[in-house]
């Protein structure tokens, strides 16, 4: 899986069912159709952050870049139909082990080609994203913000996950 520059033909990857700025941002259980879809801001309004894309896969996007430390903060964006789902006839094996493929494929063109040595970005527990490519990759959980984001309508706490390339 390899990820290229962002074309504006990739805006239909910019828009989806999942919660603002989460690591793996995956459609929650039980989102609503009815709900309106997030969409990120223009890639090129921000001079700390890079867009990129798997074709017709994922946005991945890297913010509040620290190029003098080498840090950064990781949004990846499946598109819908490459996220687990009941009945989807691949099964919910094939779509976590894209989503897999997707965190490495993020966690290594930040490494290699970007540089960055810290990935960081959050994690909303209640809405259910399934945290096992996020740990193959090599996130682990450090710290909590209760009240971090609102989630079907209420106030719930969001988790900060990271990881740090050494060598």
């Amino acid at each position: 899986m390899r990820l290229v520059a962002y074309r504006s033909s990739d805006v239909s990857l910019l828009t989806g069912y999942r919660l603002p700025g989460e690591l793996l941002g995956v459609r929650p259980a039980g989102w609503s159709d009815a709900a309106e879809p997030h969409r990120i801001a223009d890639p090129w309004a921000r001079r700390d952050e890079r867009l990129y894309v798997v074709r017709d896969v994922a946005y991945v996007r890297y913010t509040d870049i620290d190029w003098a430390s080498g840090r950064a903060r990781l949004e990846i964006g499946p598109r819908e139909r490459a996220q687990p789902t009941e009945g989807d006839g691949a099964g919910p094996e094939h779509a976590e082990d894209l989503l897999a493929e997707l965190v490495d494929a993020a966690v290594t063109h930040g490494r290699c080609v970007l540089n960055l040595r810290r990935l960081h970005g959050w994690v909303t527990p209640a809405a259910g994203p399934p945290l096992a490519p996020l740990r193959a990759a090599g996130f682990v959980w450090e710290a909590v913000v209760p009240r971090g984001c609102r989630y079907e309508g209420n106030e719930v706490e969001r988790e900060m996950w990271g990881l740090v390339a050494h060598g």
